[in-house]
């Protein structure tokens, strides 16, 4: 489900909103699943810059801080115990299901961090929030 603005491309100078190039990208959808707390968390790992997302890292035991955009998104920290490994393949598992395209996107190459940043503000905007980026690194 997506909501947008009507006014998506600019007459002036062509400009297209990103809403009409990923609204019908099965990744971008599944990111409108994620809350806007869920959306701000991944943003802010994106604009900082220091960490660096894993891919197919849903079940690497105890390799570390292993975790892909949807599990950092979600809050969930790597297991540091095989107790907790145990835990987090299985909820691994349900959000794999969950939100398989933009999964097999990130793991895949299809998107970037870029991608992702800019599907956040999009997301965001057509909430009705607005994100001032202060950023001044290249962002």
């Amino acid at each position: 489900m997506i909501f947008r603005n009507i006014n998506t491309k600019s007459r002036k100078n062509n400009y297209v909103s990103p809403v009409v190039k990923f609204e019908n990208e099965s990744w971008f959808s599944d990111m409108q699943k994620l809350s806007n707390d869920e959306l701000m968390r991944m943003y802010n790992t994106v604009i900082t810059g220091r960490y660096e997302f894993a891919k197919n890292a849903w079940y690497i035991p105890l390799a570390g801080d292993k975790r892909c955009p949807i599990m950092v998104a979600k809050g969930y920290q790597a297991p540091d115990t095989p107790e907790k490994m145990v835990v987090f393949q299985d909820t691994a598992k349900t959000l794999e299901q969950e939100y398989q395209g933009f999964i097999d996107a990130w793991d895949f190459d299809f998107i970037s961090k870029r991608d992702i940043q800019k599907a956040i503000v999009t997301i965001l905007e057509l909430r009705s929030i607005k994100i001032v980026d202060l950023c001044t690194n290249a962002c």
